[in-house]
């Protein structure tokens, strides 16, 4: 009996990031907003800046790329001009900050005009995003209201192994099933039986790894973290996929 082998899926190189916050004006007198604002946009070119230079096939933008629905025409222009320098597919899912309420960004702008590389998840229910070139498949649901009633990785399919598999979700990480306090829930096990190949997660501003059983499951982090008093250095993940090696997770600093 012959046994046909699926092909092996190729090596994938992402950039991970989330939570940049686009015009945060940081409190304070109104030369300390502008410069915060200013830092936010030198922050998010390093972001660009650090996807070409690794050479990465895909960048993931795990939400609140923009700190709220009321970011003016000209922060919009430069977020666009950004992407535009790059030709690998971009996927931002809107949430908290930039959910897609009444009003919404998303649904002033069309990020995707004259950019067919950008990709907006907009589906409330959760969409895929196939990019068969890079053997890949993105899925995230998109946000309406920030609550407790609403979980990021519901309605999650089944993952599909000729593809290396990636959600999205922006939320508060649970350890164990309990009665949520805050809203957007992830809980361990959802992010387990999943199944998925990486769980690229935003909303906790501090790179943590909340790997659960054979996933792999990362928090981006802020990468304005001056934010916490710190340096202000910023920085990304980067995930290399292989089938031979494995998935490799590293922290790139935004320089």
């Amino acid at each position: 009996m012959l046994l046909v082998m699926p092909p092996s899926r190729r090596p994938l190189r992402v950039l991970h990031t989330a939570d940049v916050h686009l015009d945060s004006d940081g409190g304070g007198h109104p030369e300390r907003q502008a410069a915060h604002r200013e830092h936010g946009r030198r922050v998010f070119r390093r972001i660009v800046d650090r996807a070409l230079t690794d050479r990465v096939d895909l960048l993931l933008i795990a939400g609140d790329l923009f700190d709220h629905n009321r970011v003016p025409d000209e922060t919009v222009a430069f977020v666009r001009a950004e992407l535009d320098r790059l030709r690998q597919p971009v996927v931002i899912i809107p949430r908290n900050h930039d959910a897609l309420c009444a009003n919404a960004i998303y649904d002033r702008h069309d990020f995707t005009a004259g950019a067919s590389h950008v990709h907006v998840i907009r589906r409330l229910n959760g969409e895929t995003i196939d990019f068969p070139e890079l053997d890949v498949v993105v899925w995230g649901r998109a946000m309406e209201e920030h609550e407790p009633a609403f979980q990021p990785l519901a309605h999650i399919p089944g993952r599909d192994d000729r593809r290396w598999c990636l959600a999205m979700a922006h939320g508060f990480f649970y350890g164990e099933r309990q009665r949520p306090e805050r809203s957007s829930p992830i809980f361990a096990d959802e992010v387990r039986d999943t199944g998925w190949d990486y769980v690229a997660l935003g909303h906790h501003h501090v790179q943590t790894d909340v790997s659960q059983g054979t996933v792999a499951a990362y928090y981006a982090g802020a990468p304005m973290v001056e934010w916490g008093g710190g340096h202000p250095e910023g920085a990304v993940l980067r995930i290399d996929f292989s089938a031979e090696h494995g998935i490799r997770v590293a922290r790139r600093r935004l320089l």
